[in-house]
């Protein structure tokens, strides 16, 4: 058993352990967390030198891609479809939503009487 402050406060050797690998969890944690701010800014500007190419190189595919994943294709609906994953390098993959599922852009206002205005996208 250690003592600190006598009388105030006794930490067990087990608390004192609990408390030394809550701490080291925790710190992993927060270094886990800092190094995915850095890598994701080290994607952004690695994406920012490639905004304006016209064409795509095996440079650009090198620095932006870790891999691509093709799955097996499938027939729905009497569609062929193939998923495709790809990782990029620094963050991973990226889920984007399907367009089918998404609702539709359409704003309606009604600015004074008798004049209406309508946005699609």
């Amino acid at each position: 058993m250690r003592f600190f402050r006598p009388s105030l406060i006794i930490i067990t050797e087990a608390e004192q352990k609990e408390v030394s690998e809550k701490i080291t969890a925790l710190q992993n944690e927060l270094d886990s967390d800092m190094s995915k701010a850095v890598t994701s800014d080290m994607f952004m500007a690695s994406v920012r030198k490639y905004t304006r190419a016209r064409k795509l190189t095996p440079r650009m595919l090198n620095e932006l891609i870790e891999k691509i994943e093709v799955h097996q294709a499938e027939k729905i609906d009497g569609k062929t479809v193939q998923k495709h994953t790809i990782y990029y390098n620094c963050i991973g993959n990226i889920e984007i939503p399907d367009l089918d599922k998404l609702p539709d852009n359409n704003v309606s206002l009604n600015t004074r009487q008798g004049v209406d205005v309508h946005y699609a996208a």
